[in-house]
């Protein structure tokens, strides 16, 4: 029998927090979203701290279009910058990944898309 597989809910925490941000999202419209009244799960969800149940996760996916794949595992910066740029994203979001400190090489790069 397999065994039952694990998450390190750090990588899930960051990823959502990355999510949120790309999607230009605050903490409160999340909090909103999902009908919660405080923002401290949120800011536990994405510091790996707190665990979302299974409808807030869903709910999450839904919101942010995201995969399981895209909130449980770990994302070079290369992986991101194809992911998003596949996806549309505007280069302000790569400006906005250098100001929250991701370095190795996002600022550098020359976006040749037809978004922006």
């Amino acid at each position: 029998m397999q065994e039952r597989p694990t998450f390190n809910m750090e990588i899930v925490g960051e990823n959502l927090r990355k999510i949120r941000k790309a999607k230009n999202l605050s903490v409160k419209e999340v909090t909103e979203y999902l009908g919660f009244s405080s923002v401290q799960a949120i800011y536990k969800y994405e510091s790996g701290t707190g665990y979302p149940q299974v409808e807030s996760m869903f709910a999450l996916m839904c919101l942010y279009e995201a995969s399981i794949e895209d909130l449980i595992n770990k994302h070079t910066d290369d992986e991101i910058i194809e992911k998003f740029s596949k996806e549309g994203y505007r280069p302000s979001f790569f400006a906005r990944l250098c100001k929250d400190g991701y370095k190795n090489g996002i600022c550098n790069v020359k976006m040749d898309t037809k978004t922006g």
